[in-house]
C-alpha cells in the first residue's frame, strides 16, 4: 500500500477528503435499515398491547386507531421483520456464490471466541486506565454479541409469534400448552430485546465518547481510516498490509442527515423504555402483593 493512500485527512480546493475504509456495503445496510424500522413498529404497535391499561399505551393505540389496527400493524411489521432475516441469508448465499463469504474464524470473524473473552477483561482495564485499548479485529466483542442477540431474537420472538399468529395451525404439530407458552415467552422475550435495544445497543453504538453523537458507518458504510486505526488497531494492520478492507480516497461528507435520524429514534426508544420499564415494574408489584395477600 502506498504512503499517499494510508495518509491522514487533506484539503482541495472542493472540500477536505479522507481515506475510508468500506465496512458495510448497501445491502447490509438497507437489510439494518428494514430491521431498525420493523422493531421499531414491532415495539411500538406490541408494547401498548401488553399495558393496555396504562395511560400511555391507550394513547398509542390511538395513534394506530385501534387495537384490532394496532395488532394489524405489528403482523406487518412482523412480515418486514422475518424479510429483514430473509434478506441477511440472502446477502450470506450471493456472498458464498462470489466466494466472498466472511470469515468464520479468525481474527476478523464476526464468531464470538475465546479472544473476545481475553478482550472483556482487557477493555474494562482500558476504561480504568490500566491498560491499552484491546487489539480489537474487524468486529468488537459487543458488536458479535449484538449479531448473535438479533439472531436470538427473531428465532425466538418470530416463531413463538407465529404460534400466536396461527395458533390453530401450531396446535396440529404441538402439545396445547406450547401454544399457550408461547404468550409468555414472546412476550417476555420482547421485553427483554426491547430493554436491550434502546438500553445496552443504543449506548455501544452511538453513546460512546469515540462515537458520539452518531456512529455513521451504517449510514455511509465507510469509516476513516484514523479512526479505524483507533477504533480496530488489529483490522487497521491488516488494511495497511493489504489484505483486510477496501480503501477510498473520498470527501469529507455532512453527518447531519444521520445524526438527526439517531436523536430521533434514540429519544424514541428511550422514552419507550422508561414507559415499558415503569408498567413492568408496576406489574411485578401487583403480582408480589397478589402473592403476599
Amino acid at each position: 500500500m502506498s504512503r499517499a493512500v494510508i495518509e491522514g485527512p487533506r484539503e482541495t480546493r472542493a472540500a477536505p477528503v479522507r481515506v475510508m475504509v468500506r465496512r458495510f456495503g448497501w445491502w447490509t445496510r438497507a437489510t439494518h435499515a428494514v430491521l431498525a424500522l420493523s422493531v421499531f413498529g414491532l415495539v411500538f404497535t406490541g408494547m401498548p398491547l401488553k399495558y393496555a391499561d396504562t395511560a400511555w399505551a391507550t394513547l398509542l393505540i390511538r395513534v394506530w386507531g385501534s387495537a384490532y389496527r394496532a395488532g394489524f400493524f405489528h403482523r406487518a411489521f412482523a412480515i418486514a421483520f422475518f424479510f429483514a432475516g430473509g434478506m441477511h441469508v440472502g446477502g450470506l448465499v450471493a456472498a458464498a456464490v462470489r466466494r466472498r463469504f466472511p470469515a468464520v474464524t479468525g481474527p476478523d470473524s464476526i464468531v464470538l471466541g475465546p479472544r473476545d473473552l481475553r478482550h472483556i477483561g482487557q477493555y474494562l482495564g482500558y476504561l480504568r486506565g490500566k491498560g491499552p485499548r484491546p487489539d480489537f479485529g474487524r468486529y468488537t466483542y459487543w458488536e458479535k454479541f449484538d449479531y448473535f442477540a438479533e439472531i436470538w431474537g427473531l428465532l425466538v420472538i418470530g416463531l413463538t409469534g407465529l404460534m400466536m399468529w396461527f395458533p390453530e395451525l401450531a396446535a396440529r404439530f404441538l402439545p396445547g400448552w406450547i401454544v399457550n407458552a408461547a404468550l409468555i415467552f414472546h412476550s417476555y422475550e420482547a421485553l427483554l430485546a426491547a430493554a436491550f435495544l434502546f438500553a445496552i445497543h443504543f449506548f455501544n453504538t452511538h453513546l460512546r465518547p469515540d462515537t458520539f453523537p452518531v456512529d455513521r458507518v451504517m449510514f455511509s458504510g465507510r469509516l476513516p481510516l484514523d479512526e479505524v486505526r483507533e477504533r480496530y488497531p488489529g483490522w487497521y494492520r491488516r488494511i495497511v498490509d493489504g489484505g483486510g478492507g477496501d480503501l477510498e480516497v473520498a470527501p469529507e461528507r455532512s453527518h447531519l442527515a444521520a445524526a438527526i435520524v439517531s436523536v430521533v429514534f434514540l429519544t424514541l426508544g428511550i422514552a419507550m423504555l422508561l414507559l415499558v420499564m415503569s408498567a413492568a415494574v408496576a406489574e411485578a408489584g401487583r403480582y408480589l402483593l397478589d402473592l403476599l395477600g
